[in-house]
């Protein structure tokens, strides 16, 4: 098993998802971040796009966002704020 890091994705109205995770790719300002466990503490602005998870069972979901948020990683735990999102 690959080490995992737990992620929360939320917005003003609704968690849309929690739970550990392999890796993460989502889109920032400068571009798509990815992140896997034991990532360097950070902050960034994210933009709209997809946002990809990998979950340690091998399965991937994708997520549309929809306008702007902020992206935080910290001691194995990301927190993704965002404005709106589509689909899952």
């Amino acid at each position: 098993m690959s080490p995992d890091f737990f992620l929360s994705i939320v917005t003003t109205e609704k968690i849309v998802y929690e739970g550990r995770v392999v890796s993460l790719v989502a889109p920032a300002q400068l571009g798509y971040l990815g992140i896997l466990a034991n990532h360097t503490p950070f902050i960034a602005n994210t933009v709209s796009g997809k946002i990809i998870i990998k979950q340690a069972s091998g399965e991937t979901l994708t997520i549309q966002s929809q306008g702007k948020g902020f992206l935080e990683v910290l001691k194995n735990q990301v927190t993704l704020l965002l404005t709106g999102v589509s689909g899952k």
